[in-house]
């Protein structure tokens, strides 16, 4: 599969450009830049009248940012320093907790060295201010967990490698542990992991207070992280058909990693007849599973160490089908 560029190495490569427009008057179509370990990348840019931009290129793990303009503009001093800032469509970060403080464009700190690094190649003792920005960047933020971290406005200059290799479970991971930070920087003293966004919209409805993680198929990596930020309490909310996995014995609730937990939540309520999903029986039979809410908080509670854990199942519609608090 083939890999593809961070917005930083995207960001990284017009800056280049515009350096090099700006110091020979020269016009490139391919910026090559040295990524944070050392390996050279070779990555297309444009001329837009005297900007220029690269196309974020995601390479075979496609997400929202995948094919937006990140502009750079490179204007050049006699400093010697090298200052790296936003504009628009990047995002101001608003909330402690994430890598780069409060009230500064999210940038983070890996691709703003890599930038300082190549364009410290090209100016020698000189210095330069460098703005990056993204036209479509506060539309396409909209489909990210930006604003739910605390960055608002546009997207995020990201990436510690350069590099996007396919599959997105490192993202994924990151993103959980990225709100983690966030609720612990906050001074919460709890939090809610969920599977997904079922148990994030009904669990809200009740608890607007609290902080909502989506875990989605990575419970044992939401768990251990929550307890090694020191969160003693938690709350665990969703649908039985991914938590009743986690009884299973299976905390990657992935269909590839897990089978599917119809018969085995079946077998516990002994019912005879034979259901396709688990859905089907939470809305054919009257039932009350808080006492495998009871077993799940326990088996949580022993695995990773929190002193409490609450947990809350609910159907589709939002009805709850058990609970222990």
């Amino acid at each position: 599969m083939r890999n593809g560029y961070t917005t930083g190495a995207t960001a990284c490569a017009a800056a280049v450009a515009s350096c090099v427009f700006k110091l020979s008057n020269r016009i490139i179509e391919t910026a090559d830049i040295l990524l944070p370990n050392g390996t050279p990348a070779h990555i297309p840019v444009h001329r837009d009248i005297d900007f220029f931009y690269g196309v974020k290129d995601g390479g075979d793990d496609v997400d929202v940012t995948h094919g937006m303009r990140i502009y750079a503009d490179c204007v050049l001093n006699d400093t010697g320093d090298i200052e790296v800032t936003g504009g628009q469509g990047i995002g101001i970060v608003t909330k402690k907790g994430l890598q780069v403080p409060v009230g500064r464009y999210a940038i983070n700190p890996a691709p703003e060295k890599m930038i300082k690094e190549n364009l410290k190649r090209l100016l020698g003792d000189r210095g330069a201010k460098v703005t990056i920005w993204a036209p479509d960047g506060e539309r396409i933020a909209k489909e990210t967990f930006n604003e739910k971290v605390g960055v608002v406005g546009g997207i995020s200059i990201i990436g510690t490698t350069g590099i996007v290799t396919p599959m997105s479970v490192e993202a994924i991971i990151e993103t959980i542990k990225c709100e983690t930070d966030v609720a612990a920087a906050e001074q919460k003293e709890t939090i809610c992991l969920t599977p997904g966004k079922i148990g994030e919209k009904h669990f809200l409805k009740k608890y607007p207070h609290i902080s909502v993680i989506l875990m989605s198929n990575f419970a044992h990596e939401a768990f251990d992280y929550a307890s090694k930020k020191g969160f003693n309490r938690l709350y665990v909310a969703g649908h039985p058909a991914k938590l009743c996995k986690i009884l299973m014995g299976y905390y990657n609730t992935h269909s590839k990693n897990s089978p599917m937990a119809t018969d085995w939540l079946a077998d516990r309520l002994e019912l005879k007849e034979k259901f396709n999903t688990v859905e089907e029986i939470l809305t054919s039979v009257d039932i009350d599973l808080s006492f495998l809410a009871g077993e799940l908080a326990e088996k949580i509670e022993k695995d990773y160490g929190f002193a409490h854990v609450s947990v809350i199942f609910y159907d589709m519609n939002g009805g709850e089908k058990g609970a222990r608090l």
